[in-house]
């Protein structure tokens, strides 16, 4: 009998998971938790096959070490920062992730910044009662979308998706990522998109949007120095990683002008504090962290999070585990 532990703090709902997982394991147990609690660690952690866990679960050595008969840690989504994954390999424990899954619902929610930051609908709509209308109410006429050039930094899944979207919309796109796939090849021939060095893009785009893997090579990039290449006017999107940015320099830089606004649906610290600078700063709007929810989206996740458990406790070879070494 297979024993699954879910550890999730976000949903109430596990009807997608538990369904697969009763069909595919018969008999199996399944434990769900809103934490890794001492208690529910040592009565199941110790004896579970498989642990399903959100992204905001550390997975470190520690815990690890614990799950004396687990194979395989999935991870409710694309990023997997969160699990030690060179321990995981040590103790024989495959690590998988569930890549693409949002890929056009964080699209659309970079489309939705740009109009925002462009259109600011919002501005006006709060401001209507300062008794302004038509043309003068407008401090500073906005740009067709068509006008616009978009930076792609970081040309996965969702960066191609963003891509097909903008080029529909008439929008020069630029891109640059670290590796180079026949997918990005295949994309930038579809859309147009042109393949640049990133302070290339920086220097020549209206938008730039992050969607960067946080690795210690990405920790930070965008920083005082790259934000100092973007033209003054530039808005700054990021639905990635919130350490990507160093959000000292980015709240700087939108409060100085050196670029106009930023929309982000991450932060390096997560939830920010009340007090944060990065809440309280005119031009730079701050989400939390939903870019990726759409009920589709959702179901595909759970869906797939779980079969990717499913799948290595059945001894299958799949894709998603990401550290195959």
């Amino acid at each position: 009998m297979e024993r699954f532990w879910i550890v999730d703090n976000e949903w109430s709902d596990y009807e997608a998971e538990t369904a697969f997982l009763r069909q595919e394991h018969q008999g199996c147990e399944i434990k769900i938790s809103k934490s890794v609690n001492d208690k529910d660690l040592e009565e199941f952690g110790a004896i579970c096959d498989a642990l399903i866990c959100q992204i905001n679960v550390p997975v470190r050595k520690e815990l690890l070490e614990k799950l004396k008969k687990c194979r395989i840690v999935s991870v409710y989504g694309a990023g997997y920062n969160n699990v030690d994954t060179s321990s995981a390999s040590e103790l024989g424990i495959a690590v998988t992730n569930v890549p693409g899954y949002c890929a056009e619902e964080v699209a659309d929610y970079v489309i939705a910044a740009i109009y925002h930051q462009n259109l600011k609908l919002s501005y006006y709509a709060d401001n209507i009662s300062n008794g302004l209308w038509g043309a003068r109410a407008i401090k500073k006429k906005p740009l067709r979308i068509s006008r616009l050039t978009l930076f792609v930094a970081g040309f996965g899944n969702i960066g191609r998706k963003l891509a097909e979207k903008a080029s529909g919309l008439g929008m020069k796109i630029l891109y640059f990522d670290s590796v180079r796939t026949p997918a990005m090849e295949e994309t930038a021939k579809r859309t147009g998109a042109e393949y640049v060095s990133l302070e290339e893009g920086l220097k020549r785009a209206d938008v730039v949007s992050s969607h960067l893997a946080l690795t210690d090579e990405t920790k930070g990039l965008f920083s005082q120095k790259t934000f100092s290449m973007m033209k003054p006017g530039a808005h700054f999107v990021n639905a990635s990683r919130g350490g990507v940015v160093d959000e000292a320099a980015l709240t700087a830089a939108v409060k100085n002008g050196i670029i106009a606004s930023a929309t982000l649906d991450v932060t390096a610290n997560e939830p920010p504090k009340a007090d944060d600078p990065i809440l309280n700063t005119e031009n730079i709007c701050v989400t939390p962290h939903i870019a990726y929810i759409t009920e589709d989206a959702l179901h595909e996740l759970k869906f797939k999070a779980a079969r990717n458990a499913s799948d290595v406790l059945k001894g299958k070879d799949i894709p998603e585990v990401v550290n195959k070494h």
